[in-house]
């Protein structure tokens, strides 16, 4: 026998009802809000937000949105705009929000960077998994500390060399055949671009502060052109076509190396770590040494490296056993 709906099965109801419409509820929020957060409300328009005149952080992931609404304008306090997951087509009315320090508009259907101009003070800028293909229209965002491209449809890596601010650059999975343009930015401590289409490092000479580096999945058959890189801590060359670890020696401050996947089959190969002391992490399985000698393999790679910690995804506590 069914009773009257219990609060919670009202609530429900009403919830339920706000999302057929479409609607975000804004009632409830006070005028003095400084953060909003509108994630997976499936709304497909953004409210007018002109009472919120405190606005520092606005969240909008995970939605329906087709457009950027000129509700958008009067947002001038905003410092933090998170447009992650939508269906947008292009970047508009954001002209006046020129306080932005972040914005992230990955997970879109972006063809092209537009409509930021006027947003110089951004510091971190986020375009993951749209349908780019050009690098463009960055001219004015000199203070970026991040950039990220990764996942669209990027050929050449153009129009950033002026981004001397930059320590963190994200550009895998594009279709980039090689590196370049990158000279200038030599406070880049962070370097991503796993998945593309590279057969040689190449270009990083004066990114002498880099310190992390991740170029897995391509066709690289050896190391040479990272001797300069003085400072690296992690180099991930996983899944390539590399048979030597040529110069690898002269990374001494390398923490993890990432290896897994490649054709090494000469043992005198590992010997090349011996004297990175502050090697601590290495991956190296399904190389030939290790599908050739998986009853030894373990053994002889923790003999000949006893300052390791972690060899593939195991923890070595008993070095040389």
């Amino acid at each position: 026998m069914s009773g009257a709906p219990s609060e919670n099965e009202e609530e429900n109801v009403e919830q339920n009802e706000a999302i057929q419409k479409n609607q975000f509820d804004l009632s409830t929020l006070k005028d003095d809000e400084t953060v909003i957060d509108l994630t997976h409300s499936r709304a497909d328009h953004i409210p007018d937000m002109t009472r919120f005149t405190k606005l520092e952080e606005l969240s909008v992931r995970t939605n329906l949105l087709t457009s950027i609404s000129e509700n958008m304008l009067p947002l001038t306090t905003l410092v933090e705009l998170d447009l992650y997951e939508n269906q947008l087509t292009e970047i508009a009315n954001l002209e006046p929000l020129v306080n932005l320090i972040k914005l992230d508009l990955s997970y879109n259907r972006l063809r092209e960077i537009s409509g930021i101009s006027t947003l110089t003070k951004l510091v971190e800028l986020y375009f993951v998994h749209n349908k780019i293909s050009k690098i463009e229209n960055l001219e004015n965002q000199t203070q970026l500390k991040l950039l990220e491209l990764g996942d669209n449809r990027i050929k050449v890596i153009e129009n950033i060399n002026h981004l001397e601010n930059l320590e963190e650059l994200y550009l895998g999975k594009n279709k980039l055949k090689c590196i370049e343009n990158v000279e200038n930015l030599k406070k880049l401590k962070l370097f991503s671009v796993p998945g593309n289409r590279f057969v040689k490092i190449e270009n990083v000479d004066n990114l002498k502060n880099l310190e992390e580096l991740y170029l897995s999945d391509q066709g690289l058959q050896n190391l040479e052109g990272i001797e300069e890189l003085k400072k690296l801590r992690v180099l991930d060359v996983s899944n390539n076509e590399i048979t030597t670890f040529s110069n690898i020696q002269l990374l001494e401050n390398l923490e993890d190396f990432w290896a897994n996947d490649n054709r090494v089959d000469s043992w005198p190969e590992i010997d090349k770590f011996a004297k990175l002391s502050q090697l601590d992490t290495i991956y190296l399985e399904r190389n030939p040494i290790y599908n050739n000698d998986r009853t030894g393999y373990r053994r002889k790679v923790m003999m000949a490296l006893p300052q390791l910690k972690q060899l593939d995804a195991n923890l070595c506590s008993h070095p040389g056993l």
